[in-house]
């Protein structure tokens, strides 16, 4: 007997405008997640980078490289730019041992901001690390999902100081500049930061279209109008002592529901990383 053909069924018209409908469905719940998870993410990695620079030029002054060290952070409204700087001890020591140097006589302008050749080193194009990114602007990312970096070389420059441009994080200073050095055994600790700044952290969060600054009050938490707005800039806070002793904490925000159905923001507290 010859043998029967089998009938392939395929869709309908009605079958696949269903399993269109629920593709949407699906797509509309997931992509606010995983869109609130992709700001999390970079600002995490961003506040890691932060951490990870500080770390590292203070490793520097223990090895003896540098003997006096800067971290300049410039807000200017659209990216934070952090950069590393160094100077050895001779330089240190002629400062120190001229009794009309401006170190003597000005302390507070110890951890210089302006000159250009106040500093031995300081990081520049050479170590400017940013993240690829396509036409759209989005991050390119790897196999792990980890962004992928961009490094700009550039002649006669030492890799113990860098400089780091981060698009993707806001501060509390926006449009201005702070600046934090250190010494060995923290005798020469000095920081300089906008009026009503701590001079031990930096706070950095989600920087967006509609806001490029975070709002933080007298009690370290974010007081921003929008309860939303706690829970989804990702607030971290990147902290220091005078010896160079790095710390890292990120903002947990509790969300409730009020009486009338409109979600209200509970307990938020620090958390170390």
């Amino acid at each position: 007997m010859p043998a029967q053909e089998k009938k392939i069924k395929g869709f309908n018209l009605l079958e696949l405008i269903v399993v269109v409908v629920i593709i949407g469905i699906i797509s509309a719940v997931a992509y606010p997640n995983f869109s609130s998870w992709s700001k999390e993410r970079k600002t995490r990695l961003a506040a890691v980078k932060i951490t990870d620079l500080i770390t590292g030029i203070n490793l520097q002054v223990k090895r003896g490289l540098y003997a006096y060290v800067q971290v300049h952070f410039e807000d200017n409204g659209e990216e934070l730019i952090v950069t590393s700087k160094g100077m050895n001890i001779d330089n240190l020591s002629s400062r120190i041992n001229n009794s009309g140097s401006k170190w003597n006589t000005e302390s507070t302008s110890r951890c210089d901001t302006t000159t250009t050749d106040y500093w031995d080193d300081q990081g520049s194009p050479k170590t400017v690390i940013t993240n690829q990114t396509d036409e759209d602007g989005e991050d390119i990312l790897d196999e792990d999902d980890n962004p992928i970096e961009i490094e700009t070389e550039a002649p006669n420059e030492k890799s113990e100081v860098r400089q780091i441009i981060l698009d993707d994080v806001a501060t509390t200073f926006e449009g201005e500049v702070g600046v934090v050095c250190f010494s060995k055994s923290g005798n020469y600790f000095n920081a300089t930061f906008p009026v009503g700044e701590p001079d031990d952290e930096i706070f950095i969060c989600t920087r967006t279209t509609s806001s490029s600054n975070c709002t933080i009050d007298s009690d370290r938490e974010p007081n921003e109008e929008d309860v939303y707005a706690k829970k989804k800039k990702f607030l971290f806070s990147i902290g220091w002592t005078r010896f160079g002793e790095v710390s890292l904490e990120k903002w947990s925000q509790k969300m409730g529901e009020g009486a009338d159905g409109v979600p209200v923001a509970l307990e938020g507290k620090w958390t170390p990383l």
